[in-house]
C-alpha cells in the first residue's frame, strides 16, 4: 500500500512538472522579413522632446542612444556603452519593443527613414543609418 501512495505522488509530481514546464516556454516566431526590411539595421537618436521642449538626444542620454534590429525579432538597445537585448514585433501602429518595459514606436512619415520611440514619456526621434555609397566603396 505504501508503494502505491509513493507511485501516485510521483505520478502527480511528474504531471505537475510537465504542465508547469509548458507554461513558461512560448516559442516566438520571427516576424516576416519582407514586411520589415525597412526596419533592419541601425537607428540613432537625434532629438528628445517632452512638453513642447526639444533637445539634442545626446544631452538626454549622456551619450549615444541607438537601436539595432535583426530579422530574427531581436533588437539591441544601446545607451552609450550599455546594451540590452529586447524583442520587437510589427503592430498596426508601428513597432513595439518588449524587454523589462514596453516601448511603442511610430513612423512620422511614409518614407520610414525616421521613427519616434517613447521612453519614460519622452519622444525620441531616431533616424535610420544609411551608409553613404562613394565611388571607392562600389
Amino acid at each position: 500500500m505504501k508503494i502505491g501512495k509513493i507511485a501516485a505522488v510521483l505520478l502527480v509530481l511528474a504531471l505537475v512538472g510537465t504542465l508547469l514546464g509548458g507554461c513558461g516556454s512560448t516559442k516566438t516566431e520571427a516576424p516576416p522579413k519582407q514586411d520589415a526590411d525597412f526596419l533592419m539595421g541601425s537607428w540613432f537618436a537625434r532629438t528628445a522632446s517632452k512638453d513642447g521642449a526639444t533637445v539634442d538626444a545626446y544631452d538626454v542620454f549622456n551619450g549615444y542612444f541607438s537601436l539595432y534590429f535583426t530579422d530574427k525579432g531581436d533588437c539591441t538597445m544601446s545607451i552609450d556603452q550599455d546594451h540590452a537585448l529586447v524583442k520587437w514585433e510589427l503592430t498596426d501602429d508601428g513597432v513595439t519593443l518588449t524587454g523589462d518595459s514596453t516601448y511603442p514606436i511610430t513612423f512620422p512619415d511614409e518614407s520610414r527613414k525616421t521613427m519616434v520611440i517613447v521612453i519614460n514619456g519622452i519622444d525620441v526621434l531616431m533616424e535610420k543609418y544609411e551608409e553613404e555609397v562613394t565611388e571607392t566603396s562600389k
